[in-house]
């Protein structure tokens, strides 16, 4: 079937490309899955508005995060640093938000076709090929996930990737306006553990992992954290397990472009990520939109190359700079010795990296911690 527009996964990416698009132009929607958003793989957290000025000083539109109150679950003020041998508060505000419903809601308020339970099962000679048939787009958003089956089949697909296991808690005595985020290796290696509250109660917990930071399995590395890790287990101790789901996510460069032809990558087929946090839900919203943008452009003669040009402006710095804190934490984690220097951390230095900025003295450190 020839159309105008597929957008291939209906994420967050694909629900906010959904809702850019045109209702002129002949766009289909297609997601593996039977119900859109679920289960969330994900800590369900965007910045506010006022976080993201200061994160994103030049971004062309910050109304996309004036987050409406229907899809909030919480609103955090404070974000919780525990590195085993140091505590850090830093005021930055969260929504936590209802990821499966702003998906849903978003995707179907584009008022553009969605084809559900429609499986990729490869792309070849610009035909993409489902369980329902071939789709042949005049333009494809490829917005597949960490794992795109787009990008791998074009050769493209070399990202690295975090495995991450998170629960849904209740009973979870914890601040509710604080975020908390618990760093080093005995804890979440090669990564971090999190507990996002969602409001009475009830929380998100979990962890990253990387194998070559460790020979323990995800589910033995939560276990640890939620029962038996005194700085989170406290939190813990009468939390009950409502569910459970495990993920993967980026944690690389994103690519150097992301427009082929007529496919455009946005959000995690591209490792558009903060990789040194793993958030992606702020990212992919401005791709999805970006990408939206320029295909509306496009059916009025402006070339499909405008979206690495209008990403790259926006993003691209953020997201080195991320990807840089991210291989310096790698080099501490796995040096006892090095490890040190980070006792050697502030308030203001954690301020600054979690809104993707480098503090001199890692940016002093950087070449010689390389070197050593």
């Amino acid at each position: 079937m020839v159309v105008d527009v597929v957008v291939a996964g209906v994420g967050i990416a694909g629900a906010f490309a959904l809702r850019k698009i045109s209702k002129n132009i002949d766009v289909l929607g297609i997601d593996k899955r039977e119900r859109l958003g679920f289960p969330v793989k994900c800590g369900e957290i965007i910045p506010t508005r006022k976080e993201m000025e200061i994160l994103l000083p030049n971004l062309y539109d910050y109304s996309l995060f004036d987050i409406p109150k229907r899809f909030e679950s919480n609103r955090t003020k404070k974000v919780y640093f525990n590195t085993g041998k140091k505590e850090f508060w830093i005021d930055f505000e969260f929504h936590v938000v209802r990821r499966d419903e702003m998906i849903q809601k978003t995707a179907m308020e584009s008022g553009h076709r969605l084809e559900l339970k429609t499986v990729i099962r490869g792309f070849r000679n610009g035909k993409l090929i489902t369980n329902k048939g071939e789709l042949e787009p005049k333009v494809l958003i490829a917005s597949d996930g960490a794992n795109s089956r787009i990008a791998k089949d074009m050769g493209i697909w070399n990202y690295e990737l975090s495995s991450a296991k998170q629960f849904v808690m209740k009973n979870v005595e914890c601040d509710e306006d604080t975020v908390y985020m618990f760093l080093g290796k005995e804890i979440a290696p090669g990564a971090y553990g999190w507990i996002i509250p969602k409001g009475n109660g009830i929380a998100n917990v979990g962890v990253g992992f990387r194998k070559e930071f460790s020979n323990e399995s995800v589910h033995r590395v939560i276990e640890r954290f939620v029962r038996e890790y005194p700085p989170s287990s406290c939190l813990l101790k009468k939390a009950e397990i409502v569910s459970k789901v495990g993920a993967v996510v980026p944690i690389d460069k994103p690519f150097k472009k992301a427009v082929y032809g007529n496919v455009i990558f946005a959000g995690d087929s591209a490792s558009m990520i903060i990789s040194h946090t793993g958030g992606g839900i702020p990212i992919s919203m401005i791709a999805g939109d970006l990408a939206g943008e320029v295909v509306n452009g496009y059916f009025e003669g402006t070339p499909l190359e405008e979206y690495d040009l209008m990403w790259k402006r926006f993003l691209h710095k953020p997201l080195e700079n991320a990807y840089k804190i991210r291989k310096l934490w790698d080099l501490l984690a796995k040096n006892r010795r090095l490890m040190k220097l980070f006792e050697f951390a502030s308030s203001s230095d954690l301020d600054q990296i979690l809104r993707c900025r480098i503090p001199l003295k890692l940016k002093i450190l950087y070449p010689l911690i390389g070197f050593l």
